[in-house]
């Protein structure tokens, strides 16, 4: 019984594993009470809808890893967004789509910038670009509107024997696990835990921060350009949502505000719990007004559990390195003894 809770124990300490099981419960009981059960079709439409926030979701979250905060997220996904449909339409889909993902890692390579070398808050710089990329977005698209290049949508949604979302949702669980094997991953988390030992082992961190917010602002691209071809249209009105559904994805999947530990598959599994709790809800028939209430105190537990674990797990670690009074040794010898 007790190897049981501690396995459980584990597991909850584990903002990955933590995030998986609360998935898994949302999908059993949207499933038990879904009419005609979660079927294919419906599981697939919930994937295409959460592929966005998924990838969004993990920019952000290698901006956090490494001790810094993005908030330009949603400013590029929506103009992103707002570009597939209304702009470089009668470009090469797969260019048009390569264009954004360039312009979205040369977003956030002018936020590293102002950041790296200008020394300016992080939240600040990224808050100022949000807020401008939000108004141009405005001023291409007022209204929604705007029609996607149909191969985008094809590609996304066109039916194979599985979803093909899910097929992306796997791609991008493997690249985030051989990503954080790579020296630039690696150097993301020394970055968030300790920057100036990693100075100090002789690592360039300039190009290092630099390179965290380009390949951010790449996925936020990615994100606008799936957005698109989920909703099939553009919308500039998108940001203020987008922006707290990434960091409430990355709340939720386990990944601390405090830099130098976090997980990309975690917040892939936050944003698909993010999305399936509306599901949910309105298969129970909960009203609109109650399903925010609900989904926020889902998320305040959520962080809560996840503060308790990195508070034990900081703790430990105090414990494992600070040195031992003569008085405590001499006991601890004794019982040895």
């Amino acid at each position: 019984m007790n190897s049981v809770g501690t396995v459980l124990k584990n597991l909850l300490s584990n903002g990955t594993a933590r995030a998986a099981i609360f998935l898994i419960i949302i999908l059993i009981l949207w499933s038990r009470f879904q009419l005609g059960g979660l079927n294919v079709k419906l599981a697939s439409s919930y994937m295409v809808l959460a592929l966005p926030l998924v990838v969004a979701a993990i920019g952000v979250t290698l901006v956090i890893i490494m001790g810094q905060f993005d908030l330009s997220a949603a400013g590029v996904v929506t103009l992103v967004d707002v570009l597939a449909a209304t702009s470089l339409t009668d470009v090469n889909p797969w260019l048009m789509a390569l264009i954004m993902v360039v312009l979205g890692a040369g977003i956030g390579f002018v936020n590293g910038l102002f950041v790296v070398y200008g020394k300016l808050p992080a939240i600040a710089v990224t808050l100022a670009t949000l807020i401008i990329l939000e108004g141009v977005s405005l001023v291409l698209l007022d209204m929604p509107g705007g029609t996607v290049p149909q191969p985008l949508i094809d590609f996304v949604k066109q039916p194979l024997f599985i979803p093909r979302a899910l097929i992306i949702l796997v791609v991008i669980a493997i690249l985030w696990l051989l990503f954080k094997r790579t020296r630039l991953g690696l150097y993301m988390f020394a970055l968030g835990e300790d920057e100036e030992a990693l100075r100090l082992s002789g690592v360039a961190i300039k190009p290092v921060k630099l390179t965290i917010f380009a390949l951010a602002g790449a996925l936020y691209a990615v994100a606008g350009v799936l957005l698109a071809v989920s909703t099939e249209t553009g919308d500039a009105n998108i940001a203020n949502s987008f922006l707290l559904s990434t960091f409430a994805a990355v709340a939720i999947g386990g990944t601390a505000f405090i830099g130098g530990t976090g997980s990309g598959m975690g917040t892939m599994f936050g944003a698909l719990v993010l999305l399936a709790i509306p599901k949910l809800l309105f298969v129970l028939h909960v009203s609109n007004w109650l399903a925010q209430v609900v989904t926020g105190v889902i998320i305040i537990l959520a962080v809560l559990i996840g503060a308790i674990a990195v508070r034990r797990q900081l703790k430990q670690q105090y414990l494992g390195l600070r040195p031992i009074p003569p008085s405590e040794a001499v006991s601890t010898a004794g019982r040895a003894g």
